[in-house]
């Protein structure tokens, strides 16, 4: 069946609107308790379970979202995505281990014991979880938009970095999971960890590659990932939002805006070439 008909399943819509509603929730939560604390001597019954929302919805999400990918995955390529998530967390936890270690190529930072259990006391485990749930998507939509496997793998990237521009102010500057040890002038995040996240994301865009990742990812409708990436990217979207970080939402839908028409454009220009070159041929 082609990919415009029927591109979602009933799985991948159920799975979705439950992802998204537990987005909403999360957000709904930190709009209120999370930007006015003076509402808990309103509603003393929120009291306790105000100190591990934070704990319980941040891990959550991620668990969530990742269980979510699998939904979208498994039915599709079975357990063909396995590779790609190995060498994903391998690769995403060796730089995250090394930067939190020694600064590279991050800038110095240290996660804080919100997000659960650290490997050797450093690096959260759901992180390298994280990283292959943003990670995928964005090899499988960079696939799509562009051709030559440079640029897929800058696009790949790219798309990580993206999602960094709200993830970092909203999880570090507006919630406390990760601290930096120098405060950086965009919303306390050093630049240079920009160019780490590219960095870290051509290692694991070039290690879907290596594991013939590309194979699973052309497999996979492009349409649900992009509803998938944009499902996940709501959470710290939103939270930035909310806060009213201007600088972080608007960078962050116009570098969309931007990939969307640089990528349509040459999709176009590509068509028009190759048309030009077949009426030629056929003079």
């Amino acid at each position: 069946m082609p990919e415009s008909r029927r591109v979602f399943t009933r799985l991948d819509l159920w799975s979705l609107v439950v992802l998204g509603i537990f987005t909403a929730v999360v957000v709904a939560g930190f709009g209120s308790f999370g930007r006015h604390p003076e509402l808990l001597a309103r509603f003393p019954s929120s009291r306790e379970f105000y100190p591990v929302a934070f704990e319980v919805f941040a891990r959550g999400h991620v668990i969530l979202a990742f269980a979510v990918l699998g939904l979208l995955l498994i039915p599709r390529v079975g357990a063909k995505w396995i590779p790609a998530l190995i060498v994903a967390g391998v690769l995403s936890l060796g730089m995250e281990l090394l930067g939190t270690a020694t600064g590279f190529p991050f800038s110095g930072y240290r996660y804080t014991e919100l997000l659960g259990y650290r490997v050797a006391g450093l690096v959260p485990v759901l992180i390298p979880f994280s990283w292959f749930m943003m990670g995928f998507p964005s090899y499988v939509l960079a696939r799509r938009m562009v051709t030559g496997r440079l640029a897929r793998l800058a696009l790949g990237s790219l798309f990580l970095v993206i999602w960094d521009l709200t993830l970092d102010p909203a999880m570090s500057a507006l919630s406390p999971y990760w601290v930096w040890e120098t405060a950086g002038v965009y919303y306390g995040m050093p630049l240079v960890n920009l160019a780490g996240w590219f960095a870290t994301g051509l290692l694991i865009m070039a290690g879907f590659d290596a594991v013939r990742a590309g194979a699973v990812a052309d497999r996979i409708p492009a349409p649900v990932m992009e509803i998938y990436y944009a499902t996940v990217l709501a959470l710290s979207l939103a939270m930035t939002l909310v806060a009213g970080y201007w600088l972080a939402v608007l960078l962050t839908l116009a570098s969309l805006a931007g990939v969307k028409a640089l990528t349509g454009a040459r999709a176009s220009a590509g068509a028009k070439m190759g048309t030009t070159r077949w009426a030629a041929r056929a003079r």
